[in-house]
């Protein structure tokens, strides 16, 4: 079956011309589910009402322990405990001035990674090297699990390979190859910049912001697939074999992370309801129906806005 153009909605992505993609591990000593309730309840609003923000979301994320992604050998699909992540925090901005402004600002929450985060690993993404290539997912705002097949995949390039031609494989080659397949419900690709491990972040106590040039990632990837028979199918076509053809020439590294839930704090430039209110606010107000809390007056109530 042929995608549907009228069901393709990686067009709404486009704005998204600059990018801050921060790679995220918990804080030793706290649960799982802990995390995960702080980070979305509590960090996510507080990040959400930063200036220059025009998508931010949360991908909490399973560790990578193999056995997912097909095999080739010369590539390492292994990750060490230390590059084992808990988290994604994409934020896309319209421009890169756009970004510092939110950069400038975001010293508020450094004062809050502490309570979260043993390591925050920010890489910048410019010049729409951030792109969906197709998207049939109809929520591109989800506030929790959207039962389906997602992963979120770290790429580190061969030794002997420099940067721009590296980039070229991944776009022409790879991304060109995986999108023929309609088995594929949505691809996005982030072209990273080298991480800056200069000093110049406000101070997090016991928070690591340094990763070395050897523990880099040049290139991630989103993917998704509508359940686990088409992922098979797909690993099994003529277009995946395509893509990773001479793989070994520009990849050393794959690690994949699958996709516990993906939560939304700002979308289109404006907070959303978990943006205001919290996620777990938002999944209630919306279970029970409760259309009166996104009227304008209880909005700006909340939001600290005088009404009377």
């Amino acid at each position: 079956m042929k995608k549907n153009k009228k069901n393709d909605y990686a067009i709404r992505d486009q704005d998204g011309k600059a990018v801050f993609y921060v790679l995220l591990k918990k804080r030793n000593g706290i649960a799982l589910e802990m995390f995960d309730d702080y980070w979305k309840n509590v960090h996510g609003p507080v990040c959400a009402r930063l200036p220059g923000q025009y998508q931010y979301w949360q991908f909490h994320l399973t560790h990578n322990h193999g056995g997912l992604w097909p095999v080739t050998n010369g590539i390492d699909y292994n990750s060490l405990e230390e590059e084992q992540f808990d988290g994604i925090a994409e934020l896309t901005f319209l421009s890169q001035e756009a970004r510092q402004e939110w950069f400038n600002a975001a010293a508020i929450l450094m004062s809050d990674e502490h309570n979260l985060f043993s390591k925050a690993v920010g890489y910048v993404i410019n010049d729409g090297n951030s792109k969906t290539y197709v998207d049939g997912i109809e929520t591109g705002d989800p506030n929790g699990n959207l039962d389906i097949v997602r992963f979120h995949i770290f790429i580190k390039k061969a030794n002997a390979i420099n940067v721009n031609d590296f980039r070229k494989y991944m776009k022409d080659n790879f991304a060109s190859s995986v999108v023929k397949s309609d088995l594929v419900l949505k691809f996005r690709l982030h072209l990273l910049e080298e991480h800056d491990n200069s000093e110049n972040l406000p101070p997090a106590p016991g928070v690591s912001h340094y990763e070395p040039l050897e523990k880099q990632y040049q290139a991630a990837f989103e993917i998704a697939f509508k359940n686990r028979i088409d992922m098979e199918k797909f690993f099994a076509s003529e277009e995946y074999a395509t893509a990773v053809k001479n793989q070994t020439n520009y990849i050393k590294q794959i690690n994949t992370f699958p996709e516990r839930n993906a939560y939304t704090f700002v979308y289109n430039g404006k907070m959303t309801l978990a943006g205001q209110r919290s996620s777990t606010v938002a999944e209630l107000i919306a279970n029970i129906g409760a259309t009166n809390q996104l009227q304008d007056d209880i909005q700006n109530l909340v939001l600290g806005k005088r009404v009377w």
